[in-house]
């Protein structure tokens, strides 16, 4: 089993500590033939990107194409982050003329305009979200995150749903039924570890759903680190053959 590709990459333009061509560089050394950076969108508080750098990454990006042409090939991209209800996403056409991949998710940093506002606030990282909260509430999140998740696909060209369910609960069949119909691929993601295990025992339930594994790595040495990521993929008895960037070997 080989993974060839890595759609989901970080770099300094936003909350990675390495310039695109040490992801680049990592990449080739892992064997991977296809990277993509795809730094946080501009609605992430401190970490997202200066829109007005998108224009010089694409150069940047378009060069080093040239440069390791044959070696790989690199996709410049963004994680766009949901920022709404109604699943608009901080992406604007400049950055949808100028990107080869587009991946969208939650992040928790990032609070509805509206609604929940100050519960959200209040919620660390980490915590149990559930606890913080009555069952009436929790479910109402469940139901508005869903709808805002399943609205974005519909909206946008989304190529990759990043981490889902993570940071944000959601109903991941009904996400999944949406996901069928736009030929959205779902990730699994190696930093925060979502889907979990029993959400891809769901997921796998739809066979017209593809699969991708990531690293969302934000290091350099981190690209094409899947190991997290292939434990639950493993343990969900998902077939292989459905992840998008993995081959099998030849007998």
């Amino acid at each position: 089993m080989r993974i060839l590709a890595d759609y989901h990459t970080h770099t300094r333009y936003s909350h990675g500590r390495g310039t695109i061509e040490d992801n680049v560089k990592s990449a080739i050394q892992k064997g991977l033939k296809v990277i993509g950076i795809t730094d946080h969108g501009s609605a992430y508080l401190e970490y997202g990107i200066n829109k007005l750098d998108y224009k010089k990454m694409r150069e940047i990006v378009d060069r080093l194409n040239e440069k390791y042409a044959g070696a790989i090939q690199i996709l410049l991209g963004i994680e766009a982050n949901i920022i709404d209800q109604e699943g608009n996403l901080d992406v604007d056409d400049m950055i949808l003329k100028n990107h080869d991949i587009l991946l969208a998710g939650f992040h928790f940093d990032i609070a509805y305009k509206d609604l929940l506002l100050e519960v959200r606030s209040k919620m660390k990282r980490h915590e149990n979200i559930q606890s913080k909260i009555d069952q009436g509430l929790y479910e109402e999140m469940i139901e508005i995150n869903t709808q805002a998740m399943t609205d974005a696909v519909k909206k946008y060209p989304i190529h990759i749903l990043t981490h889902a369910g993570d940071q944000q609960p959601i109903d991941i069949e009904k996400v999944c039924k949406v996901l069928e119909k736009t030929n959205t691929d779902l990730e699994i993601n190696n930093f925060h570890k979502f889907p979990t295990i029993g959400q891809l025992k769901i997921a796998s339930t739809f066979q017209n759903i593809n699969f991708v594994i990531s690293s969302d790595a934000h290091r350099p040495k981190d690209v094409g680190n899947f190991t997290k990521a292939l434990k639950v993929l493993k343990k969900s008895g998902l077939n292989i053959e459905r992840v998008k960037n993995i081959v099998k070997d030849e007998k």
